[in-house]
């Protein structure tokens, strides 16, 4: 493995999950999951809710489809990626989903989820990204009408395997839109530089906004809890001052805030076969 492209979710089906076969016979669904988590705000723990479109093929997808329905709770290990096209006026189009590898069904065979009292600090799904990749711009830092610092760049991760028709070896890129807040994006502008490799902890995050012309766009980014530098060597001081920079504590602006509605799964592209999780 020459990099790290890793998401784990647990969360609810907004909808019963519909099943279909590509042209050679494979099972393959796309679902929509709402996913509640903790996330730390303003000095608190605070409910961050998120939507993210999955991919889940082969024998996981018929699970689906026998087992759940609309509001079943599920696990789901995979991988980002990025989906192209142009639209009808030629413009580039682009939709982030992720291809579920792993999938555990979470809810009762009988349906019936036991009650948890309104007080218990806990989230009720999960959303956690990890990347190792290459930064590919250098990160741009701005401040939010409140003072808050935060900074955007990206990083690219490479993935290989064998084509099994062709017993080609295959690879390919993603690109990663990271942002980072408060501390981690002030101290960012000195160490995050176009090349540099970087591990990347925090949750998968999708935002809209209206164009001009009022078509609803999104963006897929990853927002950094904890950035390591990876790759140097071992500087002679405990490990809690080494080059991990620290989280962030700084409070959010309407930059980070949830979609307020759940978005619709409407894919342009067609499935390829790199999206295989074999």
């Amino acid at each position: 493995m020459i990099a790290l492209n890793r998401v784990k979710l647990i969360g609810y089906l907004t909808e019963n999950p519909e099943i279909r076969q590509t042209p050679a016979g494979i099972a393959v669904c796309d679902i929509n999951l709402r996913v509640t988590a903790k996330i730390e705000r303003e000095g608190s723990l605070q409910d961050s809710t998120s939507f993210h479109t999955v991919t889940v093929w082969r024998w996981n997808a018929e699970t689906l489809e026998k087992y759940a329905s609309a509001g079943s709770q599920v696990y789901i290990e995979g991988r980002l990626k990025t989906d192209s096209w142009q639209d009808e006026a030629g413009k580039n189009r682009y939709k982030t989903k992720i291809i579920a590898d792993d999938l555990i069904l979470l809810t009762p065979k009988n349906g019936a989820f036991p009650a948890l009292p309104g007080t218990v600090p806990f989230a009720s799904g999960l959303n956690s990204a990890e990347i190792i990749g290459n930064i590919t711009k250098d990160i741009e830092l701005r401040q939010t009408a409140n003072g808050v610092s935060v900074g955007s760049f990206s990083v690219a991760t490479n993935r290989k395997w064998k084509d099994k028709a062709t017993n080609e070896d295959k690879e390919e890129t993603e690109f990663h839109n990271i942002v980072a807040w408060g501390n981690i994006a002030e101290k960012g502008e000195e160490f995050l530089k176009k090349g540099k490799k970087i591990f990347i902890s925090g949750r998968v995050h999708t935002r809209s906004w209206d164009t001009p012309d009022g078509e609803k766009r999104y963006t897929t980014e990853v927002i950094a809890d904890e950035i390591v530098l990876p790759g140097h060597e071992s500087p002679d001081v405990p490990f809690e001052t080494s080059a991990s920079v620290s989280k962030s504590t700084g409070s959010k602006s309407e930059f980070a805030n949830e979609i307020p509605e759940i978005p619709a799964i409407q894919y342009e592209s067609d499935i390829k076969p790199e999206d295989l999780p074999f």
